[in-house]
């Protein structure tokens, strides 16, 4: 059966357990995150990773795009970039974990580089209309944070509005159950212009409030599911 695979990069989440001859895993910049990691030998501490050179960034975008090659080679329907909860394209694009001087790094603009070179070159794969992509703005999950999210996030919804990406996939709010300040998530979705998957925390009767009321096209669950695998609905 096929279907729609996210794909993504941990970044300064993996371990040296899982790296060649046991090296630090990679991150846009040196920066250690707090908390723990799932390994072979049971959860062991992040470590600080190494920063990416930017000669070698370009081939960390082909390997996206050649994993979308490969999903589709596995008969899958499409692939979900994943863009949120503090892996490897979040870890770029947040001022709390990218502190580069180069090209990917700085600005808005230069920090959402590497988002946007990685959905071109997957769209240029597989077609904009097999590739959806997740955005957590608000998320500190895995230790990940940003000093202005709205700005941020609006910047990069309005650079891939034309593209014609199948879907968006929002996270809204704090995985973590932190609360939130107010956030314009509604805003997102228009500057997206396609359509708007939201998650976090809905049931079924907010879900299709939020539906009726166009605020969202469409809502995913997953840990009711993921908890209780032979739960009905």
């Amino acid at each position: 059966m096929c279907a729609q695979e996210p794909y993504f990069h941990v970044g300064r989440i993996s371990h040296p357990s899982f790296q060649p001859n046991g090296a630090p895993p990679v991150a846009p910049s040196a920066i250690k995150a707090e908390g723990q990691t799932y390994t072979a030998e049971g959860f062991q501490p992040l470590v600080t990773p190494r920063a990416l050179e930017t000669s070698e960034i370009p081939g960390r975008v082909a390997d996206f795009r050649q994993a979308a090659i490969n999903a589709m080679q596995a008969c899958f329907d499409g692939v979900e970039l994943h863009g949120a909860n503090g892996y490897l394209i979040d870890q770029f694009l947040r001022d709390k974990t990218n502190k580069r001087t180069d090209r990917y790094g700085g600005s808005i603009e230069k920090r959402s580089r590497f988002l946007l070179e990685v959905v071109d070159a997957v769209i240029d794969a597989i077609g904009a209309d097999r590739t959806g992509l997740r955005i957590s703005p608000q998320n500190t999950f895995n230790d990940i944070d940003d000093s202005n999210p709205h700005a941020l996030f609006n910047y990069v919804l309005t650079s891939l509005s034309d593209k014609g990406l199948a879907y968006l996939h929002v996270v809204e709010g704090d995985l973590t159950g932190k609360p939130v300040s107010p956030f314009d998530y509604a805003r997102i979705k228009n500057l997206f212009e396609g359509l708007y998957i939201a998650n976090n925390g809905y049931d079924k009767p907010r879900a299709d409030a939020a539906i009726a009321q166009h605020k969202v096209d469409a809502v995913a669950f997953g840990k009711p599911f993921i908890a209780n695998p032979e739960q009905d609905g």
